[in-house]
């Protein structure tokens, strides 16, 4: 998969040196939290997990349309809606963001720099420039910062990761990994039918964060990568990892019906194993990210959280370089014709 046309998949981003966390709140005493956002996601997810814990004093929602703000607090019976975005900010310690990527940058930098703890979701931006503004915001402003990066939070996929490590540490590394993220958004009923970035960015950026969460849970970090389209949105890449490892993600959200399907497949010295990815268990996955959200704002081990924005940065770097070899000329991509 080498070649002059491959687009890197590592940029480095200078930040300052982090400074002392902000925002801590009395031992005991519940973090006020409040979600940024009123759509489906918001509502079902980040706003009934935050409403219904008793850790968590939940102030209500922001959006940018009252009623819809308003109608989001009463869905989960609790806190109010919020149009002033200073207002909310003021009268919390954290925010949960649940908005399209392209719009959930510039409003983490707003409140990081604001002294707001952040819950963010994935993609953290739809360009490395973006993401760079986010880490820099953070680490400036001190606060704690956690990107939900749903598999992760999953038992069924953590207990799945954490056995493959163990065969790793036994065996010898993993040489490859392959996942295939195969859903619709035009299934009857999808929540996600009127997504406007879904549908102009495809699976790439939605579920390539998911694809690279896994991956990077088994092998070093993204080099390089080399990328194709397909069929409707499908994008296929292959990338290459430091010290020789490769894995590969194919990614669709417009799947013909008896395609979908999402499985992670993992090989090396210790066999071939797979995993079918779960599709449920989404609210409880949100539980866990807070409960561990809650512990690094607590700061009780002094480091940030492994997946801060940081972390989500870095994935959308490589799925920015995809971006760039899909927009290459076709006779520019590392790509040797078959006759």
């Amino acid at each position: 998969m080498t070649g002059p046309d491959q687009a890197p998949a590592t940029a480095s981003a200078s930040a300052p040196a982090p400074a002392p966390a902000v925002g801590r709140r009395p031992s005991g005493s519940p973090l006020r939290f409040a979600v940024l956002g009123t759509g489906y996601w918001a509502r079902s997810c980040h706003g009934t997990v935050l409403a219904e814990r008793p850790d968590v004093d939940f102030v209500g929602f922001w959006g940018r349309d009252g009623a819809k703000a308003e109608h989001a607090a009463a869905g989960v019976g609790r806190g109010r809606g919020f149009t002033d975005l200073d207002a909310l900010l003021d009268a919390v310690d954290a925010v949960a963001i649940a908005l399209p990527p392209d719009v959930q940058a510039s409003l983490a930098v707003r409140a990081a720099r604001a002294g707001k703890h952040l819950l963010l979701d994935k993609p953290l931006a739809l360009d490395v420039p973006a993401a760079d503004d986010v880490v820099r915001a953070v680490a400036e402003s001190g606060v704690t910062s956690l990107s939900f990066m749903t598999f992760l939070f999953q038992e069924e996929v953590t207990a799945w990761l954490a056995r493959m490590q163990t065969l790793a540490a036994a065996h010898g590394p993993w040489e490859g990994v392959s996942v295939r993220c195969a859903g619709s958004i035009d299934t009857p009923g999808s929540p996600y039918a009127g997504s406007v970035w879904r549908r102009e960015r495809g699976g790439l950026w939605d579920w390539g964060p998911h694809a690279l969460s896994l991956i990077l849970s088994l092998l070093p970090p993204v080099e390089r990568v080399a990328a194709v389209r397909g069929m409707r949105d499908t994008v296929h890449m292959g990338n290459e990892h430091t010290g020789g490892p490769v894995s590969s993600m194919t990614l669709t959200v417009t799947a013909p019906a008896k395609a979908q399907e999402s499985v992670i497949t993992v090989w090396g010295p210790a066999g071939r194993e797979s995993l079918k990815l779960p599709t449920g268990t989404l609210r409880e996955a949100c539980h866990r990210a807070v409960d561990q959200f809650q512990e690094a704002v607590a700061g009780r081990d002094g480091r940030a959280h492994p997946l801060d924005a940081a972390y989500a940065r870095n994935i959308v770097a490589v799925l920015d370089a995809a971006e760039r070899q899909l927009a290459l000329p076709a006779e520019q991509r590392a790509t040797a014709p078959a006759l």
